[in-house]
């Protein structure tokens, strides 16, 4: 064991062309700014550990595998509120994924929310997936040529939510009386998740410039969201109903521990975090898994295959694709929606050799993690769902998958999530053969990561 002191983090290793007082300025990216971390971790060689500074302030990142799991160790870390989920507690002070742990509602809504995603609840919840995997592959086949996958998965993501946490149809995939609020409410959403992860990555002074500049659009914008949700809420509390969703478990629901019920304001912050986080991630993982599934035909037709072996309208039969399953582990393992979390030491760490005192958050660069070879093998860079075959995951048994988070605060709705992916890749492969580019994604970043939008050729399949 090495029995050397650690050393302070600041002789961490950092990129080139520091300079003085200014610190990494210059190679700062606001727009992608995990993807240049990534390209720091290997191609700048600084190794499972490294350091980024700009003026005083010092961030922290790991990058490898083994490092990063460490991290994940509730003993001696704990979750940590920075980054774009600061941002986003102007929008949503108390939702699941942006309340401070030390808030109690926080672990209130958690209790109340819980049951909401055991099995029962999903098999419920699979009718509506249904439902907008009916609509989708309509709208499809009238459509049949080009389709703009960003815009489609947007949608279905959002129904999803909409059907099978509220029961409401919002109207994307028809022309209702809901449609156009819907989009206005899209449309919000997107350009406020921008904003906070470019706040977040902004310069100094340079980004408050930017922030008074754009004021006066992000309160339009954070109005429309509210409005929207509350209205949600109000036609539900106008007309009660006996439906089993995650509404009425807010609306009616006691919190086992103390009794109460969720209040009003908070009921919205957890509407709001289940249409945003709910439908962006779950977005994302689904449009690198078609970006991939396109441009590879033979795993197309593998997963085709054990598509159509299956009744793909039931819920134990998309639970058992297993192949489909390791798609989307392999899209998350490359691509996590979320690239990334912060972490704080709870007392001093020795984390590869450097010393990080107690209260010190560090980033954990999932992206660059989930492709560190040391845990994954020589090809960890490369897109191969069959890496989680069992004979070749007991040749990398120190593997690091963390697309979810971690602890107790890891997202809640995983098995939604991927219950919902699984389903809507199947029915969407015995429907239509893809076509698209055999080439990696180009992926964009607004608090999470997702492919900058792209077409798909579709054709029925015969």
């Amino acid at each position: 064991m090495d029995s050397r002191s650690p050393i302070a983090i600041d002789e961490l290793p950092h990129a080139p062309g520091r300079l003085p007082l200014l610190g990494d300025l210059t190679s700062v990216d606001r727009k992608r700014p995990t993807q240049h971390e990534l390209h720091l971790a290997q191609n700048a060689h600084l190794g499972p550990i490294f350091q980024r500074k700009i003026f005083q302030s010092r961030l922290v990142v790991v990058s490898g595998a083994h490092l990063a799991a460490q991290c994940t160790d509730e003993t001696h870390w704990a979750r940590a509120l920075v980054g774009p989920g600061v941002s986003l507690r102007r929008v949503v002070p108390h939702g699941l994924f942006t309340a401070r742990s030390s808030d109690p509602l926080w672990g209130q809504a958690r209790r109340v929310l819980g049951p909401g995603f055991n099995q029962a609840a999903m098999r419920a919840y699979h009718h509506a997936m249904q439902s907008v995997a009916d609509d989708l592959i309509t709208e499809w086949t009238t459509q049949a040529g080009s389709i703009d996958a960003h815009s489609a998965m947007t949608r279905a993501t959002l129904e999803v939510i909409g059907r099978a946490g509220f029961s409401r149809d919002l109207g994307l995939f028809s022309d209702g009386p809901q449609t156009r609020e819907s989009q206005r409410f899209a449309e919000a959403l997107a350009a406020t998740l921008r904003w906070a992860s470019e706040a977040t990555n902004d310069l100094p002074i340079i980004g408050g410039i930017r922030n008074i500049l754009r004021e006066n659009t992000l309160r339009r914008d954070m109005r429309i969201l509210h409005e929207y949700v509350d209205t949600i809420i109000a036609e539900r509390q106008a007309q009660p109903t006996d439906d089993s969703d995650l509404l009425n478990l807010m609306l009616t629901t006691s919190d086992p521990d103390t009794g109460t019920r969720l209040p009003a304001d908070n009921i919205r912050d957890q509407v709001l975090t289940f249409l945003v986080a709910g439908h962006e991630t779950t977005a994302a993982l689904l449009e690198v898994a078609l970006h991939y599934i396109a441009g590879d035909h033979r795993l197309q037709d593998e997963l085709r295959e054990e598509a159509l072996a299956r009744d793909t309208t039931d819920y134990d039969a998309i639970a058992g694709l297993r192949l489909l399953r390791q798609t989307i582990n392999e899209s998350l393992r490359l691509w996590p929606p979320v690239p990334g979390f912060f972490r704080l030491a709870r007392t001093n760490q020795n984390l590869g050799g450097y010393h990080i005192p107690s209260g010190r958050a560090v980033f954990v660069l999932a992206l660059a993690a989930h492709r560190d070879t040391e845990a994954w093998g020589p090809k960890a860079a490369e897109f191969d769902p069959h890496r989680f075959d069992p004979p070749r995951l007991r040749e990398y048994p120190d593997r690091f998958l963390q697309p979810w988070g971690t602890g107790p605060r890891a997202c809640i709705g995983r098995a939604f999530a991927t219950h919902e992916a699984t389903l809507l890749l199947a029915r969407i492969l015995t429907a239509f053969a893809l076509d698209g580019p055999d080439t990696p994604p180009a992926m964009l970043e607004r608090g999470s990561l997702r492919p900058e939008p792209f077409h798909l050729t579709i054709t029925p399949h015969r």
